[in-house]
């Protein structure tokens, strides 16, 4: 048996435990203490005074973080936290190192009840997160007129875009892409509300400017008035070879023509579901008509694809998305969205999506 080289040794050493916990803390040290930092530092900085420069700049933002995470903290864990940092404090300065131990358990103990807190929180998120993606469709349609391709990505554990799909017999397909404002679990329990109206109304004979109506009248009601829900909704009606298509001022779809050529953006007016009750909602809604033929594709998409951003902060962008269409339009619609996903991913070069990213891609046949 031979002796191992100095490349199998580099090999099993990228393979071990400590390879990995040497990744993890790049991670922690990357991504998640930025994302404490962000959060710190956002209620943290809305009160207080930051000089423009020098070091007292740093200072106070060092001030303005650490006051903000007491502020997040319960009473109880506040009082104890500084207790056990006067504590530790005070052993030092005295070489008393019975308090400077007692400082230590202290903060051992809040941090072991932060950390029992943190796993179930993620528990309860990792079954949001199943019952979630349980709802949206398991798999793409299989039909005889239309070829359907579809990706969702949340964020973060949960999201807050939706998608779905509806089929009227052999007649008509519909399908639905949503937005909603902000991110995570409430973000989330709206996508799942407007979801199920979709499943309501999306199989019967409504038009999609009638059925974001019907949505409006029932979410502008209960939703919380710092939130609203982009949309979009076609209906492909394959006995008139037609796109009929709504837009509650969600991101413009792309058609290409297969007879011309090109590209076009579809842009009906339209604004938020849950920006206007009654009325007003309805007459700033616009219904588009394009024909179709065989060869045509649709790309419905939300922000997280088009805003999608690399290391120096650039978005992925329009312009870019419709070349990518351009070049693989005549392959699957599969293939269209993988063709465009692996775009967008060598654009990020690993910069992880800010957020939820949903694309649905769909090519008559």
């Amino acid at each position: 048996m031979s002796e191992p080289t100095l490349k199998d040794w580099v090999a099993k050493l990228k393979n071990s435990d400590v390879a990995r916990g040497i990744d993890e803390i790049h991670t922690l040290v990357r991504r998640d203490a930025q994302k404490a930092y962000s959060f710190y530092q956002q209620e943290g900085h809305a009160d207080a005074t930051i000089p423009e420069k020098g070091v007292g700049r740093y200072a106070a933002h060092a001030k303005a973080v650490f006051l903000s995470f007491l502020r997040k903290l319960s009473p109880a864990r506040r009082i104890a936290y500084i207790a056990s940092i006067a504590a530790f404090a005070w052993g030092f300065v005295q070489r008393d190192w019975t308090g400077a131990v007692v400082g230590f358990l202290i903060l051992n103990v809040l941090l072991a009840i932060e950390l029992a807190e943190k796993l179930l929180t993620k528990d309860e998120l990792e079954i949001a997160r199943v019952i979630q993606f349980s709802l949206y469709p398991a798999t793409n349609p299989t039909l005889k007129h239309l070829d359907v391709a579809s990706y969702f990505q949340p964020a973060h554990d949960v999201g807050g875009d939706l998608y779905d799909f509806a089929l009227d017999g052999n007649r008509r397909f519909t399908v639905i892409l949503g937005d909603v404002s902000g991110k995570g679990i409430p973000a989330a329990l709206y996508a799942m509300k407007l979801q199920a109206l979709f499943e309501l109304l999306g199989k019967g004979s409504i038009g999609p400017k009638d059925m974001l109506i019907e949505m409006n009248d029932v979410i502008s009601e209960r939703i919380e008035k710092n939130y609203f829900i982009t949309a979009v909704v076609g209906v492909v009606d394959f006995q008139r070879k037609a796109l009929v298509l709504a837009r509650a001022g969600h991101n413009h779809p792309l058609h290409y023509s297969a007879r011309t050529g090109t590209t076009e953006w579809l842009k009906p007016a339209g604004i938020g579901i849950g920006m206007q009750k009654g009325p007003r909602f309805g007459g700033l809604l616009e219904e588009t008509h394009v024909d179709l033929a065989p060869g045509d594709v649709l790309l419905f998409y939300t922000d997280g694809i088009s805003e999608a951003m690399n290391a120096s902060d650039e978005p992925y962008g329009y312009d870019e998305m419709e070349r990518v269409l351009l070049s693989s339009a005549h392959l699957s619609a599969n293939d269209i969205k993988e063709h465009l996903l692996r775009s967008v991913d060598e654009f990020r070069r690993g910069t992880p999506f800010a957020d939820d990213a949903t694309l649905v891609v769909t090519k008559l046949k």
